[in-house]
């Protein structure tokens, strides 16, 4: 009876070593295939550069999470603060005064040039929606614009780098106001 509990002990004690063996082979012939399709560097060391890598774009991502934070943080008050504008442009709309825009200074020696401008992709564009995404729907109907300039042509110029054809800004009417020997008085 201790003779077959000790030959059942050794062939279990000689099986599980049969079976460390083989699973020792299998892990280093599977090493070597791995280094062989990996190059002459060890598996170990592509771990760890692999790992740093990973750490670095995790640090990365953090770091592009909160700038677009920060960014969207941005947009927002920039929606905000046009938001207010157009509100106070409706408010001023509605209060019967006409809205001048002003290019330039009052300046003594200078002409008061006022012009009628209208962008033309206003009345035309998202007709489904009925108003442009960019530009005020009010840009469909002449625009009164002051421009001080010393001529005409400087006027026209001026208006061109504030309202620029490009974006479907056109001059109507352009015409002279206040000579440029009229006194004025400076706005406070």
């Amino acid at each position: 009876m201790w003779q077959s509990y000790t030959n059942a002990l050794i062939t279990a004690f000689g099986l599980s070593g049969l079976g460390f063996g083989i699973g020792k082979l299998v892990i280093v012939l599977g090493e070597r295939a791995i280094e062989r399709r990996l190059g002459s560097e060890g598996v170990r060391d592509v771990i760890a550069r692999r790992a740093k890598m990973e750490s670095l774009f995790e640090a990365r991502r953090a770091s592009r999470v909160q700038e677009l934070k920060e960014l969207d943080g941005a947009v927002e008050d920039v929606l905000r603060r046009r938001k207010a504008m157009e509100r106070q442009v409706e408010a001023s709309r509605q209060s019967g005064e006409r809205l001048v825009r002003l290019i330039g200074e009052e300046v003594q020696g200078c002409p008061c040039y006022v012009a009628m401008i209208v962008n033309k992709y206003v009345g035309t564009a998202n007709l489904q929606q009925g108003q442009h995404t960019l530009i005020d729907a009010s840009w469909a109907q002449p625009q009164t614009v002051e421009v001080w300039a010393r001529s005409m042509a400087e006027a026209r110029t001026e208006i061109e780098r504030r309202y620029p054809p490009a974006f479907g800004y056109a001059v109507t009417r352009m015409q002279e106001f206040l000579a440029a020997d009229t006194p004025i008085a400076k706005a406070g």
